[in-house]
């Protein structure tokens, strides 16, 4: 049986009002002044849901996401954080372990874990 979907969670909490318009954010459909959804280009699939009030920003996906649709919610967030003083939160978005034990977030150890993940996939082949 297949497991639940969780929803996971990151919050950034900019020093300053937020507005994402200027930011060159490939993955957004605007709904509303405050929501946005994060989809796949070519495709239907929303892959989760951004949500900005004032200075902060939260973005909201499943815990059944494929790697490389990952990898669009952490360019995301790499983006808003560029140049900007953020204080980052996703400690609501564990991805996994590497292979000290050590967890995965969608920031925190992520490049260790890509890392992991694709000498992972050599040993595989």
């Amino acid at each position: 049986m297949k497991g639940v979907s969780r929803l996971l969670t990151t919050t950034l909490t900019f020093h300053k009002d937020v507005y994402l318009a200027k930011y060159d954010l490939p993955f957004l459909k605007k709904r509303t002044e405050s929501h946005y959804e994060i989809y796949l280009e070519n495709s239907d699939k929303t892959l989760g849901d951004v949500h900005v009030d004032h200075n902060g920003v939260t973005l909201e996906y499943s815990s059944e996401l494929l790697l490389e649709e990952y990898i669009i919610i952490h360019d995301l967030i790499s983006r808003l954080r560029e140049g900007n003083d953020v204080i980052v939160d996703d400690s609501k978005s564990f991805l996994g372990y590497l292979s000290n034990g050590e967890p995965v977030y969608i920031v925190n150890n992520w490049e260790p874990w890509i890392e992991y993940l694709q000498s992972s996939m050599k040993n595989c082949l």
